[in-house]
């Protein structure tokens, strides 16, 4: 007899229940991945999603944690899950088109995520120059205003 499958429908989601599977407040998780609370909380706000960084560093520190089920929310949230999962009898039999079909998706849903990381890195770092270049200038202002005080007093 199968168990029942979870369901959550975001990746925030997922992440969040493994964070909670895996007995972390958000502040242990944040440093548990090398991330700030805030990201955490972000993600559990679902104002936006774990970068591949952090998805990668959590698959790493946990190795248990299935990729595929955080990733697409096929399987279960756990190897040792997937494995039991495996030793009862199926109700059909995918064969060896399916495996590689999701194969396929899964691989396109990767690239998908570099993607939209890459583009959120190339977003953050515009923006980082033109707040830098913004503080560049207001100091300049600040001490154009600074000169002409002592010049005044």
């Amino acid at each position: 007899m199968s168990s029942p499958r979870l369901k959550f429908a975001s990746l925030n989601e997922r992440f969040i229940h493994l964070m909670e599977r895996l007995g972390h407040s958000g502040y242990s998780f944040s440093k548990e991945l090398g991330t700030s609370e805030a990201v955490i909380s972000n993600i559990r706000k679902g104002k936006n999603p774990p970068n591949i960084l952090l998805v990668e560093q959590l698959l790493n520190k946990y190795e248990a944690v299935s990729a595929e089920w955080l990733l697409t929310g096929r399987g279960r949230p756990f190897k040792q899950e997937q494995e039991r999962a495996l030793a009862e009898p199926p109700r059909s039999i995918p064969g060896p088109a399916a495996d590689g079909d999701r194969l396929v998706r899964m691989e396109e849903l990767l690239q998908r995520s570099i993607q939209v990381q890459l583009e959120r890195n190339v977003l953050i770092d515009e923006t980082m120059n033109h707040l830098q270049r913004q503080v560049i200038e207001l100091d300049r202002r600040v001490a154009g205003f600074t000169k002409a005080r002592r010049k005044v007093g």
